[in-house]
């Protein structure tokens, strides 16, 4: 059974197509959510991103959207044991087609899948959780682009570094650009494996934040500056 205790809230995960990931814990702890009054978790699964948003504003109303409806039951049923049940609605749709209508300031925040390997997954779930089918980074940066409006408006997301090439080049189309990144590496001494990134339409004329983490020490504990980031939700470790 795939239950996990925060310090507010928990998660099971028993009906998700991908369990609950560091990247998604990730992703939720970094995310500026300055001035936001409306949140679509993109691709929620089990809602981890989405009752992280709610735990940390005050007031915002938040929207999870999944495809998939075991992530769903399983998003449904962590929000309504949660503090936090009268913020946030998930709905079971596509994403593509049904994005739902909500206005600015607007924070779309996505933990989206990336994988495109040629060998599919052949559970289902799983294939669209990781592949996505037709929801990927690139759909998610087209919808940045549609419905980012307002200067305070963003997109923020999680990518392997692989993809960066790719990704400035679709952000530049769309007419988005980032004010704020940050490159993860798993472990000091290895090559970093993630990247976070947060987007604004063009133009931006703010301060930009560019910078580095690392989740592990060479002896296999967790940094104190990854240990800061995520202390409003784990557990003592």
């Amino acid at each position: 059974m795939g239950h996990f205790d925060f310090k507010r809230f928990s998660i099971t995960d028993d009906n998700c197509g991908m369990r609950l990931s560091t990247d998604a814990v990730l992703l939720g702890s970094w995310v500026d959510v300055s001035h936001v009054e409306n949140i679509v978790d993109a691709g929620c699964g089990s809602g981890v991103i989405a009752l992280m948003m709610a735990q940390r504003t005050d007031k915002a109303r938040i929207v999870g959207i999944d495809i998939s409806e075991g992530a769903c039951k399983d998003a449904r049923f962590n929000v309504c044991a949660s503090p936090w049940e009268d913020r946030i609605d998930i709905r079971c749709c596509d994403i593509m087609e049904s994005f739902p209508r909500v206005e600015s300031p607007l924070l779309i925040v996505s933990n989206p899948p990336f994988f495109i390997e040629s060998l599919h997954s052949p559970d289902k779930s799983r294939f669209l959780a990781r592949h996505g089918d037709n929801f990927d980074v690139d759909a998610l940066i087209k919808i940045g682009g549609r419905l980012l409006k307002h200067p305070l408006d963003s997109l923020a997301f999680i990518a392997p570094v692989n993809r960066n090439d790719e990704i400035e080049f679709m952000l530049s189309l769309n007419r988005l650009t980032p004010y704020r990144t940050t490159v993860v590496y798993s472990k000091k001494g290895k090559s970093p494996l993630r990247k976070l990134w947060q987007v604004v339409m063009e133009p931006y004329h703010g301060e930009s934040i560019h910078d580095t983490l690392c989740i592990r020490n060479p002896d296999n504990t967790y940094t104190d500056e990854y240990m800061e980031l995520t202390s409003e939700f784990y557990l003592d470790k």
